[in-house]
């Protein structure tokens, strides 16, 4: 299984629990990036829940950090990974909208955002293979 998603599922699996979806993503990329997992830990900090208010989930978000980091930063390129999430989520990007969709299909919060974050690990993965 891919190394990012394993880190993933650790981090998120720890008890306590205190990595939300952006921390984890920055988290896991830390040593690719080159940065502590403290920074990683803070850049991730304020982008969980949507920014704190339900708006773009926080996966997403630090995806696209992490792809403008590894210098995938063309227009097309962060279109593709946004539409590529919003056409498997029925058009939806806003961790409030994922998660009351979620919900309403009797889906629980953790297991949605750990798929959020799984997903967004393979498409990182996947666009930066393509890039190379």
């Amino acid at each position: 299984m891919n190394k990012h998603i394993e880190k993933a599922k650790e981090l998120r699996n720890a008890t306590p629990m205190v990595h939300n979806c952006a921390q984890t993503i920055m988290e896991v990329y830390a040593d690719d990036l080159g940065i502590n997992k403290e920074l990683a830990n803070h850049l991730g900090c304020n982008f969980g829940g949507g920014m704190k208010c339900g708006s773009v989930c926080g996966a997403i978000t630090s995806g696209l950090m992490i792809l403008g980091a590894k210098g995938i930063d063309s227009p097309a390129k962060v279109n593709q990974f946004i539409k590529t999430i919003s056409n498997n989520h029925h058009g939806l990007i806003n961790c409030a909208d994922l998660l009351k969709e979620n919900a309403k299909n009797g889906g629980q919060k953790k297991p949605h955002c750990d798929g959020m974050i799984q997903e967004v690990i393979e498409l990182i993965d996947q666009m930066e293979k393509e890039n190379d």
